[in-house]
């Protein structure tokens, strides 16, 4: 039989945690089986309360009558680390081996900011059961994990890349929570700079329609508020645009840029992502909507160059894709039950 790892995170929750979880979830480590308690849900704070107490229900009933052989605790930031911090509590009082991966790119701020924060997340990286993972060698050294703790960065989508000719330039995506780290305004402020410029461009978003953000803008002004996207629909964006923006003041390793890249969509991105875009992306070294307006322009003047990184955009995640991950993410598995996880 299988060893079995479960993962224990925000199974239907919007963001990348839940398209991670959702990966493993569709594409099992070789000679694993994967299995998944939520903790939270998208709505109220009372409605988040029932999920985490439930989710924890569940994990102490697993614990007790059907423990898996390793427990992959998945967190962020906030009331995300408050719970998972007593997951992984739970789990290795029932002592099993834990594997902790940190997916917030402003982790470093949470646990510097609160040395009680800090000391916690030092403790439990330090327990011989945990293994604690990073997204980017960067997103290593900013939340000070030893140089030889694990790197595994988020999932790309098997490599299906659009035909250039098929993609409209001018239609710019930004797919993200409705976090102002995520420099929503600062995309919503450089595509009406370039519409009054004249420069016939589109916004698309994943923000709710009456959001303070895009509530007084409209499809007549470029703006365009989707709400949160099904999967399928999502992909109808990622494989129709031009390019995605990813303006955002921190980031570990974004799913949406991986699937983006997979399908050959180049990225406009913030120097958050610097090192994980190989040839089908640019960065643009400021936060400002001047710069970021002329930065897309550049691009979209420069069709040639607009082409070659389509072109090269799926080779940026090949070392991403399903088979090449689920891999790594076996190899590590085995290491941490051999008890020799680095």
């Amino acid at each position: 039989m299988s060893p079995t790892v479960l993962h224990v995170g925000p199974v239907d929750s919007r963001g990348g945690m839940q398209s991670t979880i959702q990966h493993h979830l569709a594409n099992p480590p070789p000679g694993w089986s994967t299995e998944v308690i939520g903790t939270h849900v998208d709505g109220s704070a009372p409605s988040k309360w029932f999920a985490w107490r439930k989710g924890r229900r569940e994990l102490v009933r697993r614990l007790g009558e059907d423990p898996p052989d390793l427990v992959h605790v998945h967190t962020a930031t906030r009331y995300s680390w408050w719970r998972k911090r007593r997951v992984v509590r739970l789990s290795l009082a029932a002592g099993l081996p834990v594997v902790l991966q940190v997916h917030s790119g402003d982790f470093h701020r949470f646990i510097d900011r609160s040395s009680l924060n800090g000391k916690r997340f030092r403790d439990l990286c330090a327990h011989p059961l945990v293994t604690p993972v990073a997204l980017t060698p960067a997103h290593r050294d900013l939340i000070a994990l030893p140089p030889d703790s694990a790197v595994i960065g988020s999932p790309a989508p098997p490599l299906d890349p659009v035909d250039p000719d098929s993609r409209d330039p001018g239609k710019l995506l930004l797919l993200a929570r409705s976090s102002p780290i995520k420099g929503h305004r600062l995309a919503i402020s450089a595509t009406l700079r370039m519409r009054a410029e004249g420069r016939q461009v589109n916004l698309h978003l994943s923000l709710e329609p009456n959001h303070p953000w895009v509530r007084d803008s409209d499809p007549e002004d470029g703006i365009h508020a989707h709400g949160w996207m099904t999967d399928e629909e999502k992909t109808e964006l990622l494989r129709g645009a031009g390019l995605l923006l990813i303006p955002s003041e921190f980031e570990g390793m974004p799913v949406v840029a991986m699937e983006a890249l997979s399908c050959g969509l180049p990225v406009l991105a913030s120097p958050a992502c610097e090192g994980i875009l190989g040839g089908g992306g640019s960065i643009v070294p400021q936060l400002d909507e001047r710069v970021w307006a002329d930065a897309i322009t550049a691009i979209l003047d420069d069709e040639q160059g607009w082409r070659q990184m389509c072109i090269a955009a799926p080779a940026a995640v090949a070392d991403q894709t399903p088979e090449v991950i689920g891999a790594r993410w076996a190899n590590l598995y085995q290491q941490v039950m051999s008890g020799v996880a680095t």
